[in-house]
């Protein structure tokens, strides 16, 4: 690393090193977290992991990439989604159309059905953020606009994915909880 006046720089070949070094320590904990069932360690260890390359990122002295980089990542991202969205369309309609061989299927049906919603409204989102909007005014309003539809986004899946129809372990028996819309699981229920 090169010093000069109290700022560090870095050449690309360093930053690479450190990048697989950070995602090889993300990775180890991810693991270790998810055998002891422990779920927000992972999350603030990704966070402050993705802060800490980015502030990296800036003090590399290279070209890290250039426009060619880009714009095939662009057609790789484009590509990608569009495997994943046509992938997760007919494994949906195939776990659905199961569903009365195993109730399980119809839930894993209805998140990939949604998650494919979401991809596609959040790329023809950012699409259109990419495509049109180029002032300052016009980037906070659009920025308010995603951060509020997330939000609601956030609030229904939440009440969709609440639990509210659902099956109770109480006792050693699978009771109803409100209303579900399948039989009661065929595991044994332990607690």
């Amino acid at each position: 690393m090169l010093i000069n006046s109290n700022i560090y720089y870095m050449t690309l070949k360093q930053y690479q090193w450190v990048k697989l070094a950070v995602v090889v320590s993300v990775a180890v904990v991810f693991s270790q977290a998810v055998i002891s069932k422990s779920f927000l360690i992972p999350i603030a260890t990704l966070v402050i992991a993705t802060l800490f390359l980015l502030y990296l990122r800036r003090k590399v002295t290279e070209i890290v990439a250039d426009e060619r980089d880009y714009a095939t990542g662009g057609k790789a991202a484009l590509l990608a989604m569009q495997i994943y969205a046509w992938g997760a369309t007919l494994g949906m309609f195939t776990l659905y159309h199961f569903r009365d061989y195993n109730p399980g299927f119809e839930p894993v049906a209805m998140t990939l059905a949604y998650s494919t919603c979401v991809l596609m409204f959040l790329y023809a989102l950012i699409f259109r953020y990419y495509n049109r909007v180029s002032l300052s005014d016009k980037k906070t309003k659009y920025i308010i606009f995603v951060f509020i539809f997330g939000i609601l986004g956030a609030m229904f899946t939440l009440r969709l994915f609440s639990g509210e129809d659902d099956w109770a372990c109480k006792n050693g028996e699978w009771v109803k909880h409100g209303q579900p819309s399948f039989s009661a699981p065929s595991i044994p229920c332990k607690k």
